[in-house]
């Protein structure tokens, strides 16, 4: 990691090897000999060169990069990668409301509905020889289609940054609570209360994190942030083994001090799905949250793009294809199963009243619980790490749609610093956005990996959306967008409530 001391900020990320770039080269910069070749004239060469020394080209650092060849090994563990976020620590709350067996059953749904529509795109990727979600798009939905598709990407990258920004502050709080202040403040609320809900503590706490964030943001290649990858599942799998290890333990404590043969409101729900249809209409927000867990269909195209040869025939496309299948196979499976362990221990950890993050959860004993404290600690860092991953797709996306592709470099340090600084404030001034936040999520997630790959599909393979296979992934595909629409339109409605 001793390229770390090499930062610059005047040239492009290259994120062509990381597994969240979802745009690809318009184009590329041309070198100086091949500028000499067209008969430039001297001032011609000398205004390209000033040109290039203050210019981000987006493309050309993209477009130079060649293609790495994938295995169905590496297919499927970046994609379990991808999936495998803070999300994992949400799913107590929407299994303690659908009921736990009820949940899992549609966790296995969503799962095999997300292996279909990854094939659906993976199908119309190996028709092209385009790499690149975007450019795929471009390919077969044409201009437009790719702008609405940047300008989505652009909407999620924000809201998920955003929903780190929102939560790194109360994780770090109940870090410093759970291993430092439980014994002067017996519950978090009363910690955030007397200490950490001060705004001489919070100001300076993200006047902090937004000058790292940026200048993380403007380092020039994110292949140097790769690690952050890896972090994040050492990180995340560490806290679901903790979660694991103590589930049983915790579970024989609710038994002993809640739990109550005549009352039924302490009874675990392991059956009943109508709890999801009552007054808070909770079937969709869960839904939704299920859906954000497998949202990795970005991620996934340029690491496919490994499976296809530069001139392929039908039978090394059939072979590639077949490939990419068992990738997904491979990841849907690892995927659906950590989520299963996540649902059911964080479950068993407070089947009556779980936290909306279950590391956030009580400890049984009411002291220290230094395991959790330690995952909690390793989760904010891995959130701080992660937030310039998606302001890169932001800004990649920015640049693409309304830049052609190029932006300066005195534009891009003030658009960084003004990006991070306006989101902290935000996040500060408005701790509630994390609720919008995350369904916008959810529906943006939902028109990513679930519509747009299965019109790319249908657009590819040139039969009309009325053949009956094409029918009914479409009418899948908007079902699904019609449950994250009115999982966010719930919770404004929620919020308006108060």
């Amino acid at each position: 990691m001793s390229e770390h001391n090499d930062v610059k900020i005047n040239e492009a990320p290259d994120l062509s090897l990381h597994p969240f770039h979802v745009l690809h080269p318009s184009g590329y910069t041309e070198s100086k000999e091949s500028i000499t070749q067209k008969g430039l004239s001297t001032e011609d060469k000398v205004y390209k060169k000033e040109e290039s020394a203050n210019t981000i080209d987006i493309a050309s650092n993209t477009a130079k990069t060649s293609k790495k060849k994938s295995t169905i090994l590496s297919a499927g563990l970046m994609m379990t990668d991808a999936c495998l976020g803070t999300t994992i620590f949400t799913f107590a709350v929407k299994a303690k409301t659908f009921g736990l067996l009820w949940f899992l059953v549609f966790v296995i749904i969503i799962g095999i509905i997300n292996y279909w529509t990854i094939m659906a795109g993976a199908k119309a990727s190996s028709k092209c020889e385009e790499d690149d979600y975007s450019e795929i798009t471009l390919k077969f939905l044409g201009k437009k289609a790719k702008i609405i598709l940047n300008i989505v990407l652009i909407i999620y990258s924000y809201a998920c940054m955003m929903c780190h920004l929102a939560l790194i502050y109360p994780l770090f709080g109940r870090f410093l609570h759970s291993t430092i202040y439980i014994n002067k403040y017996d519950t978090y609320d009363k910690f955030e209360d007397k200490v950490w809900e001060k705004l001489y503590i919070k100001l300076p706490f993200f006047a902090v994190v937004s000058i790292a964030v940026s200048f993380m943001c403007l380092i020039d290649d994110i292949n140097k942030l790769n690690f952050t990858s890896y972090v994040t599942v050492a990180v995340n799998s560490y806290a679901l083994i903790v979660i694991m290890v103590q589930c049983r333990s915790y579970y024989q404590y609710y038994k002993k001090t809640v739990y109550d043969e005549e009352d039924e409101s302490t009874h675990p729900n392991w059956t009943d799905l109508s709890q999801a249809f009552k007054k808070d209409l909770d079937f969709f927000k869960g839904i939704a949250n299920l859906i954000c867990a497998y949202a990795c269909h970005p991620n996934i195209f340029p690491i496919y793009a490994g499976f296809k040869q530069d001139k392929q025939d039908e039978k090394e496309r059939k072979e590639g294809l077949r490939k990419m299948s068992l990738g997904t196979l491979l990841g849907t499976v690892l995927t659906t199963a950590l989520h299963i362990v996540s649902i059911v221990c964080s479950f068993l950890t407070d089947p009556i009243t779980p936290e909306d993050l279950i590391i956030y959860r009580k400890s049984k004993d009411s002291g220290k619980d230094i395991p959790m404290g330690i995952a909690k600690l390793a989760v904010f860092i891995s959130l701080v790490f992660t937030l310039p991953i998606y302001y890169f797709t932001l800004r990649l996306s920015v640049s693409d749609s309304f830049l052609n592709g190029k932006i300066t470099t005195k534009f891009n340090i003030i658009f960084t610093f003004c990006l991070i600084f306006v989101s902290s404030v935000v996040a500060i001034v408005y701790d509630k956005i994390l609720n919008y936040l995350s369904y916008i999520g959810g529906f943006i997630s939902v028109f990513i990996c679930y519509l747009i790959p299965v019109l790319l599909y249908i657009k590819a393979y040139g039969k009309p959306i009325t053949y009956w296979k094409n029918l009914i992934q479409f009418i899948f595909a908007i079902i699904l967008c019609m449950i994250g629409v009115t999982a966010g339109i719930l919770t404004i409605i929620d919020d308006v409530k108060g």
